[in-house]
């Protein structure tokens, strides 16, 4: 599929957020329960964010989520379904066409899903067959050769019950997606600052005297740390960025938890910004 890339020239956050999450909460049609459930996101006493892994603040802002973050809450609670009628209406060659956006608008599943190579699509089965079919190809396996791989944004007791099938069934082989996140930097930190996790916590924003960012996309991978370094710049914090790409967010951001900036515009983030 062909990527389509535009060019953007409004800053990060401001209207333009509002607008696509307004745009989100009228197509999947559920504005009154992710509106109840976005008021606990990210709060002491509330859920983490399933789109990134930023910290719950002591002192949390009424609307303590982004735009990325509000999105996938409301796509979990999203009242659509792909049912075995979509499936059969689609070859996994047609939906292969399709974007990222469109297929998670598709729905949730409602059956377990097998490939059928000869018509090209996913058939529905029941779940005693599909336990049944996973029961028999995990016996024909040295346990050791199995790998359990699970999302890192997988609820406790989810990850906590999976856990238990594995080491049931006789490995301990329980890698989840965050390893793809971090295994360079448990090579790549021990070398350079001599551990293998980041030395930092959230406070540390209030008491530093500079920044520097090296390749992060902040707007895109972690947009609520835009508030944080938004009010690191206004008690005078440099913070300057090395970075082959242009990150709108650092460049200028609009936070639509003030409704005076809304008002009257944005502010740059990045002090200094060096394009190499």
């Amino acid at each position: 599929m062909k990527a389509d890339f535009r060019e953007y020239n409004a800053p990060a956050g401001g209207w333009g957020s509002v607008k696509s999450l307004a745009r989100r909460f009228a197509l999947d049609g559920n504005p009154v329960s992710a509106s109840l459930v976005l008021a606990y996101q990210n709060k002491q006493h509330g859920f983490a964010c399933p789109s990134c892994a930023w910290a719950k603040p002591a002192q949390p802002h009424v609307f303590e989520f982004c735009e990325n973050g509000a999105k996938a809450t409301i796509w979990e609670l999203t009242q659509r379904r792909a049912t075995p009628e979509f499936f059969a209406k689609h070859s996994v060659s047609d939906l292969a066409t399709w974007s990222d956006h469109d297929l998670e608008a598709a729905g949730r599943l409602t059956h377990p899903m097998r490939y059928d190579a000869v018509t090209d699509r996913y058939v529905a089965v029941e779940w005693q067959e599909a336990f049944n079919d996973i029961g028999t190809r995990l016996r024909g396996f040295d346990p050791n050769s199995v790998i359990f791989y699970t999302s890192g944004r997988a609820s406790l007791e989810t990850s906590y019950m999976y856990q238990l099938l594995a080491r049931m069934y006789g490995t301990n082989n329980l890698p989840d997606s965050s390893n793809m996140c971090h295994e360079t930097t448990s090579v790549a930190l021990p070398e350079s600052i001599g551990v293998p996790v980041g030395t930092t916590i959230l406070d540390d924003f209030q008491h530093t005297d500079a920044i520097f960012f090296f390749g992060q996309n902040v707007g895109s991978n972690s947009p609520r740390m835009l508030h944080d370094l938004q009010d690191a710049r206004r008690r005078g914090v440099p913070i300057v960025t090395f970075n082959p790409l242009h990150e709108r967010g650092l460049e200028t951001f609009t936070n639509p938890q003030h409704p005076t900036e809304m008002i009257t515009g944005s502010a740059r983030i990045s002090a200094l910004s060096i394009i190499r």
